[in-house]
């Protein structure tokens, strides 16, 4: 009975407000679709506006792109999203063949699009906790909170390897640098987006490690060898090639000349892709590109060349995040591709096929946002969230509080950041323990920080580093300036340089201004402690 339920519930999602009403059942819904709706499904655009508009609809019915992404553009709040997810999927599950996969970047740290009051950690912040099972709860929450808003795939994981004290491209984007500790630890998060609703979205193979450049504005060379790779890169990429569940892996706009000698960026690579991650690693799920109008995707090369050498190189889904005149320009090259033969049917069909099999193993069907249910799984997030925080904290607070002054009642701290909210957040705990002063660094402002420092009044100075250009700053500090400066920096290590240098160098891998009120603390105890009132509870998980 259950195997004809599920099969009756596929053929509706399918054939929903279909005209042959009295045909027979559909086997393989790759047959039911033309070749503009097979072309449709191999997109993931993005869209403008916060709402379902006439032009969205007239466009989506045009097109019929196989997935949506949202930006922080399209999100105001999770009702309006969850209500422009909601009338998106209930439109291409009446008018069109098969339903939309809705993605969002929420990976934590800086790329985070649905924005929570207790701000989602880094990656690096995850990794450091070095707790698995931890960390695919926290997944799971994750997940959790974005399937009850209506999206179906998060483009996450992370699985490049990045030291961060040197200053990359994927900084605290990345859980870490060791492999196998990577591959444990965004295995047990992809699994936890997986339990949440999600299909994850590992990403981006073959891996940034160690590379600076940024391919959103160049096709970043990495030289290793096979061997490299395989000892290191390739690491977590294995392991979660291993997975059953369904998921998505990303490839990167990276060139390995090693590797393959052609020197194109990994996009393009049939080496890469059918050769070694569908080889050698045995994956067998969606395979996408990063956004093709990135510059490192081959800025000289036409957009539709771009789709469509993408598409024959292997991947399944082609994103185009950008321009709507470049996405009609690489859907109508790849539809002339697969009706001039340059693109074989065989080719179109194992893409398309893997595609709509994972819409119907996910069960993607009609959605309605229940606000009570998104408040308890905001809530379950953000205090996960806040328990990173504090353990980043007090690791990083160990052993460095010995140079710490004694605070007494006469004790003037001079307080530094772009965003008031962390001061704020540290008198809630220094307020009756000493005198402070807030200083609003802007770039207007940081000429005059210096002299500010130098004051003599002010026995400690706390400088909050909340981006590369206030942590780079840090570099015109004198030396007894900094001997006095206590740091926070929310982003990676590898932007503050000689740390030893100034009184303490906290690296809390998150930009979260509610750092202060646990920095007062530990500035007058010397110690950083846990909230008592967050119990390690784990229902639900």
């Amino acid at each position: 009975m259950t195997c004809k339920i599920s099969s009756f519930v596929a053929g509706i999602i399918f054939l929903a407000f279909s005209l042959a009403t009295d045909a027979e059942p559909l086997t393989d819904p790759y047959e039911h679709l033309t070749a503009a709706q097979r072309v449709g499904q191999v997109f993931i655009w993005t869209y403008a506006g916060t709402s379902f508009s006439p032009s969205i609809q007239s466009w989506l019915e045009k097109y019929q792109p196989g997935a949506l992404i949202a930006f922080s553009r399209n999100i105001k709040t999770p009702a309006q999203i969850a209500k422009l997810n909601a009338e998106t999927q209930k439109f291409a599950l009446s008018k069109l063949k098969t339903p939309l996969f809705l993605m969002i970047d929420q990976e934590g740290g800086t790329v985070t699009r649905l924005k929570t009051s207790v701000p989602m950690p880094s990656a690096l912040a995850l990794g450091q906790m070095a707790d698995v099972e931890f960390i695919r709860r926290y997944g799971k929450a994750n997940a959790t909170l974005l399937h009850d808003i209506g999206f179906n795939v998060n483009l996450a994981p992370v699985l490049d390897l990045s030291n961060p004290e040197r200053g990359t491209f994927i900084g605290n984007r990345a859980f870490g640098d060791d492999p196998e500790t990577v591959a444990k630890i965004a295995a047990a998060y992809a699994e936890g987006l997986n339990l949440g609703g999600l299909i994850p979205t590992a990403k981006h193979f073959p891996g940034h490690g160690g590379v600076v450049q940024d391919s959103h504005h160049t096709t970043p060379q990495k030289l290793s060898n096979y061997q490299e790779l395989a000892d290191k890169d390739w690491v977590p990429f294995e392991e979660y090639a291993q997975a059953e569940y369904p998921r998505a892996l990303m490839m990167a706009h990276l060139a390995l000349p090693n590797i393959d000698p052609s020197g194109e960026p990994s996009t393009y690579s049939h080496v890469l892709i059918q050769d070694f991650l569908r080889g050698k690693l045995k994956y067998d799920g969606l395979v996408i590109t990063d956004d093709l109008e990135m510059a490192g995707a081959s800025a000289d090369m036409d957009i539709g060349e771009r789709a469509v050498r993408a598409f024959l190189a292997g991947n399944d889904m082609l994103m185009l995040a950008g321009s709507p005149a470049h996405q009609k320009k690489a859907y109508t090259a790849m539809l002339k591709a697969v009706k001039s033969g340059r693109i074989p049917v065989a080719r179109l069909k194992e893409s398309v096929t893997r595609i709509l099999s994972y819409k119907d193993k996910m069960k993607i069907g009609a959605f309605k946002f229940n606000s009570e249910k998104v408040k308890v799984s905001v809530a379950r997030l953000e205090k996960l969230s806040r328990r990173v925080l504090q353990r980043n904290l007090q690791k990083s607070v160990e052993g460095q509080t010995a140079r710490w002054p004694e605070i007494k009642s006469d004790t003037q701290v001079l307080l530094l950041s772009s965003d008031r909210r962390f001061y704020e957040s540290f008198m809630t705990s220094f307020r009756d323990h000493g005198k402070s002063k807030f200083f609003q660094l802007a770039p207007q402002t940081l000429n005059s920080v210096v002299a500010e420092l130098a004051k003599p009044e002010y026995q400690v100075a706390i400088y909050y580093a909340t981006g590369t250009q206030t942590a780079h700053w840090l570099e015109h500090l004198p030396p007894e300036l900094r001997a006095k400066t206590i740091v926070v920096n929310a982003n990676q290590s590898g932007d503050v340089e000689n740390q030893n240098s100034f009184l303490s160098v906290l690296n809390i891998n998150t930009l979260n201004f509610e750092s202060g009120a646990a920095l007062g603390d530990a500035l007058i105890s010397h110690e950083m402690r846990m909230p008592a009132s967050e119990p390690d509870d784990t229902e639900d998980y």
